[in-house]
């Protein structure tokens, strides 16, 4: 009885000593061919939030201590001295460009540092969160149609799912039929 001989209407298929060489052999002609998968991997939506959160927290942050740092070069309208409670309420109110004019750098050197330091904070504070909102809403839709371009461009594949001693097998016989 030979290799591939049916008995009974059943195919029997017999190892011989020579098919571990032949499929070492096939093994080494193999070329692999490489799957491009979708390449980015992305934060959940409310990840990313946090993240551009803790941002504008530390921007926030950066600018309470600028202007409490300097605080001397500035006159709050109240009471004439700016404390820690007006540095943050300074800080939040020009950083959301709201500005109430309570709380005013009058001095040459706070003005400097508020030109220097505290507008710059201001832009990347509202790009932050113009980025964040725009981020939030856009990412989903990008990675959906990236997964769907794939898809779509994805022709004549095959998965093997599994890559031990059958599916080493598996892609040696479609490799050597040339599937």
């Amino acid at each position: 009885m030979g290799p591939g001989d049916a008995v009974d209407g059943r195919v029997f298929h017999v190892k011989l000593p020579g098919h571990d060489a032949m499929a070492r052999r096939a093994d080494e002609l193999v070329v692999p061919t490489r799957v491009m998968l979708p390449r980015r991997v992305v934060d959940g939506p409310a990840r990313q939030v946090g993240k551009r959160l803790l941002m504008a927290l530390l921007v926030l942050a950066t600018t309470v201590l600028i202007v409490w740092l300097d605080r001397g070069g500035y006159n709050d309208n109240a009471d004439g001295k700016v404390d820690l409670l007006d540095a943050i309420y300074y800080a939040t109110v020009t950083l959301s460009t709201t500005g109430y004019g309570d709380i005013t750098p009058y001095s040459d050197g706070a003005r400097l540092i508020n030109v220097v330091l505290v507008t710059p904070l201001r832009v990347l504070f509202l790009i932050i969160l113009v980025g964040t909102t725009l981020e939030v809403l856009t990412e989903r839709t990008r990675e959906d149609f990236r997964l769907k371009r794939w898809r779509s461009n994805l022709r004549d594949h095959t998965v093997v799912v599994g890559f031990g001693t059958k599916g080493r097998s598996a892609i040696l016989t479609l490799c050597t039929t040339g599937l």
